[in-house]
């Protein structure tokens, strides 16, 4: 009787002190949780930082993030937790929700796997229908990014890839990974009290100086030259002459021969090696040679070097010699710049040209091309350079190179980038300038040259009715064992326009033209001609200069970002605030306002009306 009543009391006085514990508890818990408002978490769920939009020159979005959610079982949770029915009728659901065979799932359920994508959504909604109460217990739902891009018309090789790992493999993506990459997630946090949102800071956009509609120029003639031509392949790049900048890029290889191969320029070196020889005083402008079709550069060595096809110029002025492309001529000149400067300093002056070094155009993996140490050269090297034999450039290095003609004797740095940032924050990235080549006296007098050269001389076939066009064509015999080949050619030509103020500068490389012709004159000449017409048709339909007056501030509603950059250029407006992406829809100073020294414009995805 009395170990009942004290059995009794010790359990009454055991509930209390439980009583008064859970009331401490909950006393502790609003003191320090609600009254301090610090929530408690119940669930965090990822947002993972996107990386930033990549653009083309007109505001156009080409590679993007969008964000999707994904359904992962959690077959951990699964083997612990569920019975064989249970198991059975969660498998059941997601074969017939989600398309993944039964039997596929108790494999990976035995094998030991921890978790399975089952799917993924653009809107949790959508994900919500597919996964069903019977399975919910088991499958959560994230949140995850998928990388889209535009691919055509060659802008795949251009804009790169990422790996299954969301890391940069190539192109822009790998260049400016620092950039575009997502700087910091976000999170939501599920707690007692309520939740809250934490934005993720996502990777700064990069603009290109890709013109979509140039691109697609490019890339259409390209592919039709070298089908036309029975070629192994082609190559175009057309640059922004007063910046460097690559408005198009295009090649029909199945790599990037542009960047990673190298080819011998032929010819088209040759307006480069006349320019250093009136620059280094090697020669005059009014200097005569003499060509007998042949020429032994080196007595007592029997190597001959020879014109096209043996070809006799006789008496042959400076400027005719680049007219009509004459190597007897050309390997005069290169030896009046070898005796004027010796070996050493003649090399250094080619390579200051960009011969045997890389560009540092904004793509990885490029290739510096060929060009031999002067303790590697051979008594017929220098003679063999002036021609375009014997040195291996990429595209970019020679266009870029002859680029100077067209900018005032500027070498630049090629880029695809016009300007990147996030948000208001949009900083042009400024032309590069490496160096200054020939003086504005040299290039003036190699322009005319290079004019007659397309009017009257081996580029007629790249003149186009109502533009005045400058260039040169090249043709190179492709290395082989020994010495050169007698059939395999590369056809290049390489021009500007419009001569009186030049906006464009454009190379055109046809690897191996099996079907006739092969000259760079005749085979690369007429696809330089057909790109040029198809774009002054784009620029007929739309020209940004129509019905300005340069004292006043143009109405720029609908404009794209790569115009407003040349507006401001236009009217030396060096300070630009630009917010948001898109298309213009304000703009300070307003239309029809004076023109000062800032321009602030607002651009949008989508037009107001």
């Amino acid at each position: 009787m009395i170990q009942n009543l004290a059995r009794r009391i010790f359990l009454i006085y055991a509930l209390i002190v439980l009583l008064t514990a859970l009331f401490v508890a909950r006393i502790f818990y609003y003191s320090l949780f609600v009254e301090a408002n610090v929530p408690t978490v119940v669930r965090a769920n990822r947002i993972p930082a996107m990386r930033g939009t990549i653009y083309d020159a007109s505001g156009r979005v080409i590679s993007s993030d969008i964000l999707v959610y994904q359904a992962w079982l959690d077959f951990e949770f699964l083997r612990r937790n569920a019975n064989d029915k249970e198991v059975e009728t969660v498998f059941q659901a997601i074969e017939e929700n989600f398309s993944i065979p039964k039997d596929q799932l108790y494999d990976y359920l035995h094998s030991g796997r921890y978790y399975l994508l089952l799917g993924s959504k653009p809107t949790l909604e959508e994900l919500n229908e597919l996964v069903i109460p019977s399975m919910r217990k088991y499958v959560s739902n994230e949140m995850a990014i998928q990388r889209l891009s535009y691919r055509e018309y060659g802008l795949g090789r251009i804009i790169g890839s990422l790996d299954g790992g969301g890391d940069p493999v190539s192109g822009i993506e790998k260049t400016y990974d620092e950039h575009l990459r997502g700087k910091a997630d976000g999170v939501i946090r599920r707690t007692i009290t309520g939740s809250e949102r934490i934005e993720p800071v996502n990777g700064d956009d990069i603009y290109l100086s890709i013109d979509m509609r140039y691109q697609m120029i490019l890339h259409e003639e390209i592919q039709k030259a070298t089908q036309r031509n029975d070629a192994d392949g082609a190559l175009a790049i057309l640059l922004e002459s007063s910046t460097g900048k690559i408005v198009a890029y295009a090649g029909s290889y199945d790599w990037d021969l542009g960047l990673l191969g190298v080819f011998e320029p032929g010819s088209s070196i040759k307006p480069l090696i006349y320019a250093l020889a009136l620059e280094t005083g090697s020669v005059e402008v009014d200097y005569e040679f003499y060509c007998e079709g042949r020429i032994q550069p080196v007595p007592g060595l029997d190597i001959v070097m020879r014109d096209v096809e043996g070809q006799r110029h006789d008496d042959i002025s400076f400027s005719q010699a680049l007219v009509e492309s004459c190597n007897v001529a050309t390997v005069q000149i290169g030896q009046a710049i070898l005796d004027n400067l010796g070996r050493n300093a003649m090399r250094a002056e080619l390579e200051k040209l960009g011969l045997g070094r890389i560009t540092g155009v904004d793509l990885p993996g490029e290739t510096e091309g060929l060009f031999a140490q002067v303790n590697h050269w051979s008594l017929i090297s220098p003679y063999q350079f002036v021609i375009g034999q014997g040195v291996g450039v990429n595209i970019f290095q020679m266009s870029r190179a002859l680029n100077v003609f067209a900018s005032g004797g500027r070498l630049f740095v090629p880029s695809f980038v016009n300007a990147l940032g996030y948000g208001t924050d949009i900083r042009p990235v400024a032309p590069a300038v490496e160096s200054v080549l020939f003086s504005e006296h040299v290039v003036e007098t190699l322009i005319p040259i290079l004019e007659d050269v397309v009017n009257y001389g081996t580029g007629t076939r790249a003149r186009v009715d109502g533009i005045r066009i400058a260039g040169k064509t090249g043709t190179a015999q492709k290395a082989a064992v020994g010495g050169y080949s007698d059939t395999d050619y590369y056809a290049l030509f390489w021009g500007f326009f419009p001569v009186e103020d030049p906006k464009y500068s454009l190379m055109i490389m046809v690897d191996t033209p099996k079907a006739g012709e092969y000259y760079g004159g005749t085979v690369a000449g007429p696809i330089f001609r057909d790109i040029v017409r198809r774009m002054y048709q784009v620029d007929e339909q739309k020209s940004i200069s129509q019905g300005l007056y340069f004292w006043k501030v143009p109405d720029m509603y609908g404009y794209s970002m790569r115009d407003v950059f040349e507006i401001a250029d236009l009217y030396e407006i060096s300070d630009i605030l630009i917010h948001g992406t898109g298309f213009v829809v304000d703009q300070d100073p307003a239309p029809g306002e004076s023109v000062g020294d800032r321009l602030e414009v607002w651009l949008s995805s989508e037009m107001i009306d």
